[in-house]
């Protein structure tokens, strides 16, 4: 549990705009500054930071919130690991609880594990890109068609074809090879002392973590031979269930895009993330798992599945697909031809030639309920039963009840059986006939954007003016505001009082998500109050307020005086507390 002076003190030496900017380019306007907002995709900026209130606000998705909310979600950190970050940054101590000499132990290990890594990725990268021993695997980028620029980004390196170049490497640079081996680097001779080094005569590709720190390698030969691939194993670092190569570099593209193209190999990555397609990641050699999901979600609300075009492609596609059903996260796959994987296609058609074939994908299970239709002769009773039986147990894990009835009908229809036999060999509640209406169906009305309510308008006022505080201050906000408003109005006016004022702290004390954001939008950008009287709009907002209390009230006793009696004593008690309030709302006139 981190203090809460320490996360004050963070906020307020971590400039929101100075940390933003970090990640984006921001331009002034007005008070505030704007850019291209980074959590969707768009062409005018509609993100903008107000460094004086420090939040941000975007008018085009709704995000918003102050500096550790942003950096939480850029970085798809936690509270405590956005606070520690910036904290980091800008040199604020955080005081942690002593750790026992076993955790001490652990950390320091872990650290010098990230730094061997860092060694050996720094090693092979000079080898590749100039040491003679290097000289195979530029040839093979050129033939590859992938240039400096590409090979940079990736951190691409080539293993000499010695066999102690490495270990050789880190023994000069002091680091004890036992700690290389367990990283995967090095391996211990048989029957002798010493050590060899994994890859050999192999180009590299660095596997990265969610920040960029090197935790392990996938080496490939440059001719048929053949382990094609050697990765490295697991490690204290390096867990391939919980690992997507390339995810430092597709996180901007996936919030922009929204989505997340998720191939099996290396160069299909390299190949879509050249062409222009940079919301790209990779399996390590592993299935997908429920930790690579979580992952995918901090980013992008949908994926598209795109392996290889043959039958082994296709079966890695499948056992993706329940995954993705019983987390209920939405998926699509993209086909390319069979004889093609993803890096030819896109090497021979280049990007104009894939765009329609992201445009195309078919939703998971539609492509798969298709796949196994076009195997299987449904024709026969013997078809359809072995149709129903392969289909059966996925279309239940479908979790949103409409879309899982429209697959029933689909599939229904492709086998020629009955919707209600389906059901009772799967399972689920068999439909009521529906009810002949004659009335036509209302149309549904659209929504209105609706403007800033009154209280709305008073909150904007007291952030802005301390006048306005004051005066709200004397009658008391409950007199003015109710629900989050009002608990937002009494922070402002507390805070105010003690000098001070955190206006992303006072957001946060909301628990409407829909609420917080609302209300950054009307805080972030208030250049309109510039030339108002704010005393004269208090008053107005004032008398709006009052009459509309007043006519709540009314509206209240004329429900009550229509179950009444006539000559009973509160009807006629109900008629003069009504003349009342219509003296008082004729005043505010």
């Amino acid at each position: 549990m981190i203090p809460d002076d320490k996360v004050r003190e963070v906020r307020e030496r971590a400039s929101i705009y100075e940390v933003i900017s970090g990640y984006m380019s921001l331009r002034k306007s007005g008070a505030n500054y704007q850019g291209i907002c980074p959590f969707h995709g768009e062409k005018t900026a509609s993100f903008n930071v107000n460094p004086a209130r420090g939040i941000f606000h975007c008018f085009g998705c709704g995000a918003g919130g102050n500096v550790v909310t942003f950096v939480m979600r850029m970085e798809g950190m936690n509270f405590p690991q956005a606070v520690k970050f910036l904290a980091k940054r800008v040199g604020v101590e955080i005081p942690e609880r002593p750790l026992t000499r076993e955790e001490k132990h652990k950390l320091d290990e872990q650290e010098m594990l990230y730094e061997i890594n860092e060694i050996a990725a720094r090693f092979y990268r000079r080898v590749l890109e100039s040491d003679e021993t290097g000289a195979l695997g530029r040839q093979y980028l050129v033939k590859r068609g992938v240039d400096d620029d590409i090979a940079a980004t990736y951190r691409m390196g080539f293993a000499p074809a010695g066999w102690d170049n490495l270990a050789k490497h880190l023994q000069r640079k002091g680091i004890a090879l036992a700690q290389a081996e367990k990283l995967g680097l090095l391996r211990k001779r048989e029957g002798r002392d010493g050590y060899y080094d994994t890859f050999r005569n192999r180009l590299l590709f660095t596997i990265a973590d969610l920040h960029g720190r090197a935790i392990g390698f996938g080496g490939r030969v440059m001719d048929d031979a053949l382990p094609k691939y050697i990765n490295s194993p697991e490690s204290a670092i390096y867990r391939k269930s919980e690992v997507l190569f390339g995810l430092d570099l597709a996180k901007k593209g996936m919030r922009e895009q929204g989505s997340a193209i998720i191939v099996e190999g290396y160069f299909d990555h390299l190949a879509l993330y050249r062409a222009g397609f940079t919301n790209v990641v990779a399996t390590c050699g592993t299935a997908l798992t429920p930790q690579h999901l979580k992952l995918l979600r901090r980013y992008a609300e949908k994926v598209y599945m795109l392996f290889d075009g043959d039958e082994a492609g296709r079966k890695a596609t499948v056992r993706s697909m329940e995954l993705f059903l019983e987390e209920g996260f939405p998926a699509r796959v993209i086909e390319v031809p069979k004889e093609d994987d993803p890096d030819t296609f896109i090497r021979r058609e280049g990007a104009a030639g894939f765009a329609p074939l992201l445009e195309k994908a078919l939703p998971i299970f539609q492509f798969y309920y298709r796949g196994v239709a076009a195997s299987i002769d449904t024709g026969s009773v013997e078809g359809k039963v072995a149709f129903v039986n392969e289909v059966g147990p996925r279309l239940v894990k479908i979790q949103d009840s409409l879309e899982r009835g429209l697959y029933e009908q689909e599939i229904c229809k492709a086998a020629g059986i009955d919707l209600a036999m389906l059901r009772k060999k799967v399972g689920g509640p068999v439909p009521a006939a529906p009810q002949a209406s004659s009335q036509p169906r209302p149309r549904p009305r659209p929504a209105l954007r609706q403007g800033p309510s009154t209280e709305e308008v008073l909150l904007t006022l007291m952030v802005k003016f301390p006048e306005v505080v004051n005066k709200v201050r004397e009658t008391g906000p409950e007199a003015f505001f109710s629900g989050g408003h009002l608990r937002v109005a009494q922070a402002v006016a507390a805070q105010s009082l003690n000098g001070d004022f955190d206006l992303s702290t006072v957001l946060e004390s909301l628990e409407s998500p829909e609420e917080r954001t609302r209300l950054s939008g009307l805080f972030v950008q208030d250049d309109h109050l510039e030339d108002i009287d704010p005393l004269k709009a208090f008053e107005q907002c004032r008398q709006t307020l009052q009459r509309g209390a007043l006519k709540g009230d009314a509206k209240a006793l004329r429900l009550e005086l229509a179950q009444l009696d006539p000559d009973s004593p509160r009807f006629a008690e109900i008629l003069l507390e009504l003349e009342a309030l219509r003296n008082k709302k004729s005043k505010l006139l």
